[in-house]
């Protein structure tokens, strides 16, 4: 992979994109594809790589970025009920303000803090909190498919004890009221849990840098992560190895990882769908 440096600097930066048009969303985007392409199994691997190399460019802003972001879904933790739902609906606006962000980059131009935000302005934030709305309301689906299924399995005594467990805890609770029931309805759990990520993936960067429509770019960003399964099963993989050894240290780790993780999220959606 090609690297371009900073003048008087020897930081990586990202390979360098062709200028292109902006977007109707008014993000700079490139012309983008119209399918995904289909990379092997190891490109999974190469994106933590490129992922570094997005880190390394601007080390102390993506440290400020993730700080911020951090302390900013902490603190909707503590709004009760509403909190947890503002978590979900704005993840993708501040997705594709860090798109935008590493997109920066990869045209030579500065990071900063206030790319976490931009996904805030523009005609792009209609679509986003829109792609926000629908992860929502996805998510309440699967639990009320779940809490139908403690109605059915477990009855209402245990519905009622699940639901009254400590919140931190809820998802134990409920596979404890199952029994051994549970070893059908998790794994179930985890695969529809497991498509919604799949179709939310590349969707705030195809909003936020391609242009697409929240609808079609759920669409095009499941069938990227089914065609290129075996990258995302690897990157995934990965994923959960770092996660462990960054949460070892009061999760301090995380500083590093969220930053190296947005880039290499920005690194598979340049790959998959950058024209």
């Amino acid at each position: 992979m090609d690297e371009i440096t900073q003048p008087g600097s020897a930081k990586p930066r990202l390979p360098t994109q062709p200028s292109t048009p902006s977007s109707g969303h008014g993000a700079p985007a490139g012309p983008g594809l119209r399918d995904p392409r289909r990379l092997p199994a190891g490109q999974g691997a190469a994106w933590w790589s490129e992922g570094w190399q997005v880190f390394m460019a601007a080390p102390g802003t993506w440290i400020g970025i993730a700080v911020i972001l951090i302390l900013i879904m902490i603190a909707l933790a503590f709004v009760p009920i509403l909190g947890n739902l503002a978590q979900t609906v704005l993840a993708p606006i501040f997705g594709g303000g860090i798109a935008l962000g590493c997109h920066a980059l990869a045209k030579g131009r500065p990071l900063a803090i206030g790319h976490l935000f931009e996904g805030f302005t523009g005609n792009r934030f209609m679509p986003l909190f829109i792609v926000g709305l629908i992860c929502l309301a996805a998510t309440f689906v699967i639990w009320i498919a779940v809490i139908a299924l403690v109605l059915g399995v477990a009855g209402g005594a245990g519905l009622f004890s699940a639901l009254s467990a400590d919140p931190s805890q809820m998802g134990l609770a409920v596979l404890g009221s199952l029994g051994l029931s549970a070893l059908v309805i998790a794994p179930i759990a985890i695969v529809a849990s497991a498509l919604i990520a799949m179709a939310y993936w590349f969707t705030p960067a195809l909003v936020a840098l391609n242009g697409d429509e929240p609808i079609a770019a759920l669409k095009k960003s499941f069938r990227a992560c089914w065609q290129n399964f075996g990258a995302t099963l690897i990157y995934g993989l990965i994923f959960i190895g770092l996660a462990i050894v960054a949460s070892i240290p009061f999760g301090l780790g995380w500083i590093v990882l969220a930053p190296v993780m947005a880039g290499s999220w920005f690194a598979s959606w340049r790959e998959t769908f950058d024209a």
